[in-house]
């Protein structure tokens, strides 16, 4: 059954609004990261975050990369040049596209990734550390749900969800 049109204006409070609450914890934990692997590398965050995608995906096209670090394609484009530029990156030509560059991790990008992830793997420690095992589960499960709803909602636009037309 599709929900209900927004009929007026319903009272929010930033600070109890759940995505605003999601963000603040997010950047309070991207500043310091940030900050790390910009001093130490001079890396922007768009090549922090190409970087740990092709310690993942070794030879992901521009196109992927932007997917799945969220990036549009000009920061995409600005992120490979700067790991280039660093060494942490080639270009490589596309396999099975020539028009389309692989673009590959090299040793010292790899060095430089695995100290930035130790990094985020301690904050991620730290952070888990105030949940218990039980409270761990029953959030990385709800965590999933909101992951799968905040893409359908993505997906529909705000034109369908001020319609009602979401379900």
């Amino acid at each position: 059954m599709p929900r209900p049109a927004l009929e007026q204006p319903l009272s929010l409070r930033l600070s109890t609004w759940l995505p605003y609450r999601l963000f603040v914890v997010t950047a309070q934990i991207a500043r310091p990261l940030e900050a790390f692997y910009g001093e130490r590398f001079g890396l922007s965050q768009a090549g922090w975050r190409i970087l740990a995608v092709i310690a993942e995906r070794d030879g992901a096209s521009a196109s992927e990369i932007g997917r799945a670090a969220g990036l549009d394609p000009f920061a995409v484009s600005r992120g490979i040049g700067q790991l280039v530029e660093l060494g942490f990156a080639k270009r490589n030509t596309g396999k099975t596209d020539r028009r389309q560059a692989a673009v590959v991790i090299t040793h010292p990008g790899r060095k430089a990734f695995d100290e930035i992830a130790a990094l985020g793997r301690a904050i991620e420690d730290r952070l888990l550390a105030t949940l218990g095992a039980e409270e761990r589960a029953v959030f990385d499960s709800g965590l999933r749900k909101l992951q799968g709803e905040s893409a359908e909602i993505e997906a529909m636009g705000w034109r369908a969800l001020v319609a009602g037309d979401g379900s």
